[in-house]
């Protein structure tokens, strides 16, 4: 992609070339400084007069500053380098780390470092810490559960409600979401991304409903979990509708995603289990049936 494009106007370009510039006058000064090899005068230099002009290396640039005209450069203020930065911010995520990683190279760059391990270790580390996407906090807390008393009948019919809630809303599919984004990055092409927000809307409805489900005291922690969870997943889909246009908010969306799929999983399992350790058996006829998928994994 075109370097123009982290731009964000003439006045950045001018900075971040003055980084690069002041970059090359440190190396400039160093070579000016550093004795030609194999001279006369490094071998007439005693280890004292050596040590000497070590600890007086500032005196020693002034010097040769004087002498060449040339003034070695000052590293960039921190203050400067943090205005650019936040100026550096963009709504797409992409285009915003590729300008700060821009900017924190050409600082680093200005004062000789940028080429060693630890220095770009910590400028991608940088870089990664800005990877992340906001979805909404917990939609639903105890408060918004209707808890029953726990009872044989209460637990069967809290396994059936809830499998006919999920058989409910068949578009909240975790493989269609894959399809359409695989779709999208293999083509590089944002129409099959259209099928994302009917999905995004099946997730937020099936935990609506799932919250309506009267729940069974012991099992309450677990249910709240489920829909909070479902919830969120349907939350990531706008973000996750941008992987062509913003590919690095796309990306840390769909991990989310990934994670919650399993965190969901999860959680079924840990109810298939509660209600197979209370003795509650489901017919192949009866929606709660479908738990016995999540006991077998």
């Amino acid at each position: 992609m075109a370097l123009q494009h982290y731009l964000p106007s003439a006045k950045f370009a001018v900075m971040a070339g003055a980084l690069v510039l002041s970059g090359g006058l440190v190396a400039g000064a160093k070579y000016v400084t550093r004795p030609p090899i194999g001279s006369a005068a490094l071998t007439q230099v005693s280890q004292d007069q050596q040590q000497a002009q070590a600890q007086n290396w500032q005196q020693a640039l002034q010097d040769v500053e004087a002498q060449s005209g040339v003034t070695a450069p000052q590293p960039p203020d921190p203050n400067v380098v943090n205005s650019f930065l936040a100026a550096a911010k963009s709504p797409n995520l992409t285009t915003q780390i590729g300008r700060s990683l821009f900017i924190n190279l050409s600082s680093a760059s200005s004062q000789g470092l940028g080429q060693d391990a630890p220095t770009q270790d910590e400028l991608v580390a940088q870089a990664a810490a800005q990877i992340t996407v906001e979805t909404a906090s917990s939609s639903y807390s105890a408060a918004n559960i209707t808890k029953i008393s726990q009872t044989p009948s209460s637990l069967k019919a809290y396994g059936n409600a809830v499998m006919q809630a999920i058989a409910a809303h068949p578009a909240a599919d975790v493989n269609a979401t894959y399809i359409a984004i695989g779709g999208a990055v293999d083509a590089q092409d944002a129409a099959p991304l259209n099928a994302l927000p009917p999905i995004g809307q099946a997730y937020l409805s099936l935990g609506k409903s799932l919250a309506s489900v009267p729940v069974p005291e012991t099992l309450a922690p677990l249910h709240l979990e489920l829909i909070n969870d479902l919830s969120q997943m349907g939350a990531l889909y706008p973000d996750m509708g941008q992987i062509i246009e913003d590919p690095l908010r796309g990306m840390a969306a769909l991990q989310q995603y990934s994670s919650l799929t399993d965190e969901t999983k999860r959680v079924l399992t840990n109810i298939a289990q509660a209600l197979d350790k209370d003795g509650i058996i489901f017919s192949k006829d009866e929606p709660g049936g479908a738990w016995s998928a999540f006991l077998s994994t």
